[in-house]
């Protein structure tokens, strides 16, 4: 066997054991949001602390994606994902003895830096050993494993719940973040040309911009949005990012290349990613209550309807994967938004009533929608990108997601509490979902950015079934 497919099979190997410990640990960080009304009673604590332990992981999430990013262009991707696995470990273990909220919410916090390091990182290693038809199903393959394993999170985790106690559930997912650094511990290790200088000014930067947007929702859930309480957040949040765009342009590795994400194979599919993941997210949080606390339902209820929104996020990113090597960037994108949104309609009209069947197809049509299009979001992100930094790129694309992510469910449970406040909250439900269906067409406004083709995955447009136009013959009497 020559040396490039000795090569080629060590990088296949890698990719899977970075894939399947992927699973076990997204997996885990899918658990917690069938516990959090069984968390907060255990605290005596009412539902609208639920936005301090969202953002905990929001933090942890967020925060520090960068760094890991550097991380792994300077000292290489393995290190990056065994951190990954320890601090599930770690933060499972701080929450399922956690003696005060605030213990749970650091646990949280950590938890949050587990999926910051995995959930990148095998569109990282993608990006940078594999090319082509290669790349396309390896970016669907690791979007379909990352969102199966969030699958069976919140099921197993609602069954955990119900029989047993929702500390049993952290329990578990301690065991499952071993078994992730068991399979990391395989990956093979490649060497970094050199180690690049950390940017501690755009680290600190970066967390106070977070910090300063993340707090913007918990302090408007906690004091009202007359409070002004707000306020402070917001003017850290313009202060830190102004900062930091002129502290990064002064950096030879800055910590997020800004100069990247200018290219509009960055910025136009992650802007229409975080208008969709603002729905995504926050529609999960908002059925998570209507179906516990309005409809009194069971958590393993709750644990179904999560599967149903990762199962068709699994299954499309799959499939997504395998056909975009065929069809344009921008049809697969827009197909996508429409199926999100069509889940999305469906939701308009719940009642206290709605039947799980009803809302099961729901969230699948929103999953589907999500997973058909995160596999050329990634992969448009990459295409441009210098493998030197494509650490750095696949992690500030994927900071940005979470952030939008984070920002939906508290935005979502901000809104529910608004909208409910005349006691409502069925109406409530209806109401955040139209605030949703404003997000998708916000993203929709940005699809005739998206270029065709796809670089690093087809050659030109000529591969693209769906673009090739094909001459109409001309009937004889049209010929004079």
């Amino acid at each position: 066997m020559n040396e490039a497919a000795l090569k080629d099979q060590s990088i296949n190997r890698g990719f899977l054991f970075i894939s399947f410990g992927a699973f076990f640990i997204m997996l885990s960080l899918a658990t917690h949001l069938p516990a959090y009304p069984h968390m907060l009673a255990e605290f005596n604590l009412t539902p609208g602390y639920a936005v301090w332990m969202q953002l905990g992981l929001a933090v942890g999430l967020t925060g520090f994606q960068p760094l890991l990013g550097w991380i792994g262009d300077s000292f290489g991707l393995k290190i990056v994902i065994l951190i990954g696995g320890m601090f599930m470990v770690i933060g499972s273990l701080l929450v399922a003895f956690s003696f005060s909220f605030w213990v749970l919410v650091l646990g949280l916090f950590f938890k949050g830096i587990s999926g910051a390091a995995i959930a990148p990182s095998g569109i990282a290693y993608a990006g940078k050993f594999m090319v082509g038809t290669q790349r396309a199903k390896a970016i669907g393959t690791f979007a379909a494993f990352i969102t199966i394993g969030a699958v069976f999170g919140p099921v197993i985790s609602g069954m955990i719940v119900d029989t047993a106690n929702w500390q049993a559930s952290f329990i578990f997912t301690a065991v499952l973040g071993g078994l992730g650094i068991t399979l990391f511990a395989f990956v093979p290790h490649v060497k970094v040309q050199a180690r690049k200088k950390l940017d501690v000014l755009g680290l600190i930067f970066v967390i106070a911009l977070l910090l300063g947007l993340l707090t913007i929702p918990t302090f408007i859930n906690s004091f009202g949005i007359e409070s002004g309480m707000w306020i402070p957040s917001l003017l850290v949040f313009v202060t830190a990012l102004i900062i930091l765009i002129f502290v990064e342009k002064k950096q030879k590795a800055p910590l997020l290349d800004l100069e990247y994400v200018a290219n509009r194979n960055f910025w136009v599919p992650t802007t229409i990613a975080v208008f969709i993941f603002l729905g995504y997210s926050g529609v999960m949080y908002l059925l998570t209550f209507f179906v516990q606390s309005v409809q009194g339902k069971a958590a393993t209820t709750v644990g179904f309807l999560q599967m149903a929104v990762f199962l068709g996020t699994s299954v499309a990113a799959y499939v997504s994967g395998r056909i975009m090597k065929k069809l344009s960037a921008r049809l697969i994108i827009g197909s996508g938004i429409l199926i999100f949104s069509s889940g999305i309609i469906m939701l308009n009209f719940v009642t206290l009533t709605t039947s799980f069947t009803y809302l099961f197809i729901a969230m699948s049509l929103v999953g589907i929608g999500v997973g058909f299009q995160t596999p050329v979001v990634k992969g448009l992100v990459v295409s441009k990108a210098s493998t030197e930094r494509m650490n750095v790129v696949t992690f500030t694309n994927t900071v940005i997601e979470n952030l939008a992510q984070r920002m939906g469910a508290s935005l979502a449970l901000v809104a529910f509490s608004i909208f409910s406040a005349s006691g409502n909250n069925v109406g409530a439900i209806v109401n955040t979902s139209w605030v949703i269906m404003g997000f998708i067409v916000i993203a929709l406004l940005f699809l005739p950015l998206i270029p065709r083709a796809i670089p690093g995955i087809h050659t030109s447009e000529d591969d693209l079934i769906d673009t090739n136009v094909v001459p109409k013959a001309l009937q004889t009497e049209e010929i004079k």
